[in-house]
């Protein structure tokens, strides 16, 4: 990979002097670093500049400059030529090594280059000098002094980094993420967007592996919850996972999202009640996640006729199993033949079964119709009215994603 010299060229104060000088400052830039190739950027005034340097490095080199090219700017205060065409430029020399000079020209193309150099995370160059009485530098005493801005782009882009991560835009956290150069903990972070991203997506396996070797204390709690949730297998981690989801996909504004993750989460809470009441196999839950309900134990607590009702529908397999299988509307059916407490409000509860149909008319569902805000935030404040009767713990917290 070849060094490219990129050079922003005025013509000083015009004078025979003042050109020599600006000239010998220029110079000093190109010895120092001996690019393949330098890129002037100038008015055509500027090209007198350019000869006194090539004059002035074949008196100190013996000979001609090294490979060079001259972009023409018609309009030096012109911030979109100025800027079209160094970035242009950049983006023609993409496999070399660019440093920008940007010691001489206008503001304007001084102020381009320094663009650049921050938004491509090119190194920036400025030479400086002590200046004789009449404001001219000296030559010889010319120093190069070099600027990182990319380190402040970096810093801005690392604000976007956290901004996605907390508004649950993962991919783009993670795209961002990796045009930052300079990063400490950079590997945290990138483990903590993934680790969050599978999380997000009920990857809860992937997620606490991830998590598992970070050392960070914002994902401390993420790692206790994630370890319960999936070793205890304890269906109160799912519900408050599921209520956090829907919370999220409300902040987004994703209403007919939240409102699935509420519908399931209203009957994951009854199918709770049920496995607390032993009704559900608990051995059958936890290797194959199917929640079918015992009929010896159904028949031990209501009897044989009014379980002959929910034998309807059954798939002879799994009555030969002994049990059977039930959604939502007839889980809490039975939780209110049981005359349990979540089967006697869900019963009368005309308030939320009305706010499920909105799940059944969307576009996720069965209907076409979006769910609106209000619709979701109600069914929201509801489902975790519901929760608080199966599960007193307040895991809210402890399972939230941290902020950055």
């Amino acid at each position: 990979m070849g060094v490219t010299l990129f050079m922003t060229v005025g013509t000083g104060r015009k004078t025979k002097e003042s050109i020599r000088s600006l000239a010998h400052g220029l110079l000093s830039a190109i010895i120092h670093y001996n690019p393949d190739k330098i890129v002037f950027f100038g008015s055509d005034d500027s090209k007198e500049t350019v000869s006194s340097l090539k004059e002035q490095y074949h008196e100190e080199k013996k000979k001609g400059l090294a490979d060079h090219e001259f972009i023409m700017i018609t309009g030096v205060d012109d911030f979109n030529e100025c800027f079209g065409k160094m970035r242009r430029k950049i983006e023609e020399y993409e496999d070399h090594e660019i440093i920008i000079d940007y010691t001489s020209g206008t503001k304007t193309m001084t102020m381009s280059a320094a663009i650049c150099s921050m938004l491509y995370h090119k190194k920036l160059n400025l030479i400086s000098g002590e200046r004789g009485e009449d404001g001219i530098v000296i030559p010889g005493t010319e120093n190069q002094r070099e600027q990182n801005l990319y380190r402040a782009y970096d810093e801005l882009l690392f604000d976007k980094v956290k901004d996605l991560f907390n508004s649950y835009r993962f991919e783009d956290a993670r795209s961002t993420l990796n045009e930052i150069v300079i990063l400490e903990d950079r590997e945290t972070y990138r483990k903590m967007i993934d680790a969050y991203d599978r999380w997000d997506m009920f990857n809860h396996n992937a997620a606490f592996e991830i998590l598992k070797d970070v050392s960070d204390s914002r994902v401390s709690r993420s790692k206790e919850f994630l370890g319960k949730l999936m070793y205890n297998m304890n269906l109160k981690y799912f519900i408050i996972d599921l209520i956090n989801n829907a919370a999220r996909r409300i902040e987004e504004e994703k209403y007919d999202d939240a409102v699935a993750r509420l519908y399931r989460t209203i009957e994951l809470i009854a199918q709770a009640r049920l496995m607390d009441m032993k009704l559900i196999e608990e051995g059958r839950f936890k290797d194959n996640m199917v929640f079918a309900i015992r009929l010896d134990m159904l028949k031990e607590k209501l009897g044989d006729e009014a379980v002959n009702k929910y034998r309807e529908g059954q798939e002879e397999e799994d009555m030969e199993k002994g049990v059977i299988k039930v959604g939502l509307s007839r889980s809490y059916a039975l939780l209110y033949d049981l005359n349990d407490e979540l089967g006697l409000k869900f019963n009368g509860d005309g308030r939320l079964q009305n706010l499920l149909q909105s799940r059944n008319r969307s576009i996720l569902a069965h209907g076409l119709a979006p769910v609106e805000k209000n619709a979701a935030e109600e069914l929201f404040g509801i489902v975790v009215e519901y929760a608080r009767i199966v599960s007193s713990d307040k895991l809210s917290e402890v399972a939230a994603f941290p902020k950055l």
